[in-house]
């Protein structure tokens, strides 16, 4: 078994399908989270709605799983479970299985990436649009649900309302549901 830092993943197991598009992203995350992801330069003309562009994944979960990500129909680059080994105190992750839900913003931050001001200083300040959003599931295996065999959320919630309502808890351990096993409503 080979060990790695809590930031490294394994090249070996990343593919990058065009170097002068994509490139692998140096922040791999912080004390808290860890992050691996890809960069990929983008038409200046898809922003502020001057023109829209189709960005896609596909995710196969698991301890075997994929993520493909496209822009339009060309493949950017993947990433294989085998990429998120384990690394001395953390075993081996896994493409997730459970349950999640899908952010779409315009975030950009110098912490997560060096930003080409030269080239979007002059589209800025702008707006991202969004057309649609299309999600296709395996017909064989679709769910449409908070609660998925083996990954009942609903009641996990409800055991633990106050955590996930209040604003005031920012920490885990200081919920009082955790501390003295009671629910506030």
């Amino acid at each position: 078994m080979k060990l790695r830092t809590a930031t490294d993943f394994d090249p070996d197991f990343v593919e990058l399908y065009d170097f002068q598009i994509t490139e692998m992203n140096v922040y791999k995350g912080g004390p808290f989270q860890q992050a691996i992801s890809g960069l990929s330069n983008l038409n200046n003309q898809w922003y502020d709605g001057n023109a829209y562009q189709v960005y896609a994944f596909e995710y196969t979960p698991g301890s075997s799983g994929d993520i493909t990500w496209f822009v339009g129909q060309d493949a950017t680059w993947r990433l294989t479970a085998d990429a998120l080994g384990p690394n001395g105190n953390v075993d081996q992750r896994v493409i997730p299985e459970e349950p999640m839900s899908m952010v779409l913003n315009f975030g950009m931050s110098p912490g997560f990436s060096p930003l080409n001001l030269t080239g979007i200083a002059p589209l800025l300040p702008a707006t991202m649009r969004f057309d649609y959003i299309r999600i296709y599931q395996d017909p064989n295996s679709e769910s449409i649900t908070c609660d998925p065999p083996g990954w009942e959320t609903t009641a996990y919630i409800d055991e633990h309302y106050d955590v996930y309502t209040n604003p005031n808890v920012t920490r885990w351990y200081t919920s009082h549901s955790l501390l003295i096993g009671k629910r506030f409503r």
